[in-house]
């Protein structure tokens, strides 16, 4: 059996943008966790524009995939409910309902908005770095061990205890960073955080981050991602930030170091991103193979 997954890049329509890669990466990783014993996947990518024609979005391409990944998109409005995005959400939750649907970042938020009227949270400070969360026992979290650690990387959070309030399961929780992951009706799961990261992302969210602010000194200067670089790194950036706080040149950007593996960062979050990748592309699979058994 094949089982069709599809990606929604709402960030950006560029064939090798950024989002499309670490998910893609992350489905592999998963993949070849898994073996090849009965579990073979076809992942195709869509680009999506938030703020285009709903129309415009290849609703019966979406609509044949068993399972859908869809990303997060750049927050432009202070109240979720203002976001260009909950249109494309709101129509997918109606085109592609028969799919498993897994919604990330500012889609979580969208979809949790429109299925439970939850709000999100504009934060004092960036959520940004590598956080422990405690898991809670589900088939999504087999394996797992009691804590791991996830990035996070957002100005806006849709907060734990309004998702309690709400009946809506959490099955990765952080006192410090709020909830990673939580459970939805018929196999949706909504992700704050971002375990599809590699092990460059964030540092490369940070150099991007003080480039806007180089263009834009009216923007929060950036903070370095917490838990992320080793001590000795971010003792580094810390001066180096506040050479380019003063010296505003751009060519200060250069020397940011970009972690070619994950023995260069303080945190290896890949093994549980692919676990728990591995158990949704599972769940994902049995549920196409009770659907087709039902049909039969």
């Amino acid at each position: 059996m094949v089982v069709r997954v599809g990606i929604v890049d709402l960030i950006s329509l560029r064939p090798e943008s950024m989002t499309r890669r670490v998910f893609l990466e992350a489905l592999d990783g998963a993949a070849q966790y898994l073996g090849p014993g009965g579990f073979h996947f076809e992942t195709t990518v869509f680009g999506v524009d938030p703020r285009g024609p709903v129309e415009d979005a290849d609703w019966a391409g979406l609509a044949a995939m068993d399972a859908l990944i869809v990303s997060g998109s750049e927050p432009t409005t202070a109240d979720i409910a203002d976001e260009p995005c909950l249109r494309i959400i709101d129509a997918m939750l109606r085109e592609c309902a028969g799919a498993s649907l897994l919604f990330s970042c500012q889609s979580a938020h969208a979809a949790l908005h429109l299925l439970y009227g939850l709000g999100r949270q504009r934060l004092a400070r960036r959520q940004h770095g590598c956080f422990e969360h405690r898991v809670v026992a589900d088939p999504l979290t087999a394996d797992l061990p009691e804590t791991v650690l996830v990035p996070h990387s957002r100005w806006n959070a849709m907060l734990s205890a309004d998702l309690r309030a709400a009946g809506v399961p959490i099955l990765l929780d952080s006192a410090e960073a709020e909830w990673q992951l939580a459970a939805g009706p018929d196999g949706m799961l909504f992700i704050q955080g971002h375990p599809e990261y590699l092990c460059d992302t964030m540092a490369r969210e940070y150099r991007r981050d003080l480039r806007r602010w180089l263009a834009d000194p009216t923007l929060s200067f950036p903070d370095i991602p917490r838990g992320y670089f080793p001590a000795d790194v971010y003792a580094r950036l810390t001066a180096h930030a506040e050479l380019v706080r003063t010296q505003r040149d751009p060519s200060l950007l250069d020397e940011l170091p970009l972690p070619a593996d994950y023995t260069e960062v303080a945190a290896d979050w890949s093994a549980h991103s692919r676990l728990f990748f591995a158990n949704w592309l599972r769940a994902v699979t049995e549920r196409c193979t009770a659907g087709t058994q039902l049909a039969a």
